[in-house]
């Protein structure tokens, strides 16, 4: 395939029960065909709450490893071993364990769960925006979002917006970022004090949402905030949308302001141009 080249940053194997046809081969091969030429694998990793036999089991992380290990011996694609961890504080120090013993490239960290509601289910949104107003919402997912970042666990937030997933169980007009509530603020200067990355997530297109995670005004406000780091992801759950929606990606941080997003290695960030990936 011609065009410029691909990197996709959130890509979910099998050990994601939520993507069992995505088999590292499949992704591997669809990368092949479509010129995404760096794949980070980001499966789950939820330790807590209803959907903690979602992710991969922590018996399975040694066969992961191995598996993205075997498959870049047949491929010119560069494979990264990551996880997709989702952030509870009562478990963090299991967590740190988890990614301090194994041979993690890049630790994305999300959050789901807010006070125990399920933001990622239509059901459980419809009761987190009710009866309040919006940014009374967005403060409480962003005080969350912020522990994540503090805690030193992630190189890089993804879907920093996530909140937005099912507004429309409230209402039908999006979010503006005035109502993004305050606390948005502290948590993108933690990001920055941090050096905590910024995930462009095309995923929300794909979702109904019209724009992708997060809306532009506020990776406009991490970027002039400090925030440097930043990668851009599919989320992909089956080989035929990895790299969804890419080059739009960059052509939107380019527009932001941003230079280069993020390439890691071994949890090291290496700054891949933007102008290489924009060009055909």
């Amino acid at each position: 395939m011609t065009g410029p080249p691909i990197i996709d940053y959130h890509v979910h194997e099998s050990r994601s029960k939520d993507a069992t046809a995505s088999t590292i081969q499949s992704l591997v091969k669809a990368a092949e065909a479509r010129g995404v030429e760096e794949v980070a694998f980001t499966t789950h990793l939820i330790l807590e709450g209803p959907d903690a036999t979602l992710g991969i089991q922590p018996d399975e992380l040694d066969g992961y490893f191995t598996d993205i290990e075997e498959a870049q011996r047949d491929t010119d694609v560069r494979l990264r071993a990551g996880l997709e961890v989702d952030y509870f504080a009562s478990s963090e120090s299991t967590l740190r364990r988890i990614i301090e013993e194994h041979p993690l490239d890049y630790v994305l960290g999300s959050t789901h769960y807010i006070n125990g509601v399920d933001i990622g289910s239509r059901v459980e949104a419809r009761g987190f925006f009710k009866g309040r107003p919006l940014a009374e919402a967005a403060d409480e997912y962003f005080t969350a979002w912020g522990a994540a970042v503090e805690s030193g666990l992630f190189d890089v937030m993804a879907h920093p917006d996530y909140w937005r997933r099912f507004l429309s169980t409230a209402r039908v007009e999006p979010a503006t970022y005035g109502e993004y509530g305050a606390v948005v603020l502290d948590a993108v200067d933690s990001m920055a004090r941090c050096r905590v990355g910024v995930e462009v997530n095309t995923s929300a297109v794909r979702a109904g949402l019209g724009t992708f995670y997060p809306i532009r005004e506020l990776l406009e406000v991490a970027r002039a905030t400090g925030v440097r780091r930043v990668t851009m992801g599919s989320d992909t759950h089956s080989p035929e949308v990895l790299g969804y929606m890419i080059p739009e990606a960059a052509r939107l941080l380019r527009e932001v302001g941003f230079s280069s997003v993020s390439s890691f290695r071994c949890r090291r960030n290496t700054p891949v141009p933007l102008s290489r990936l924009l060009s055909s």
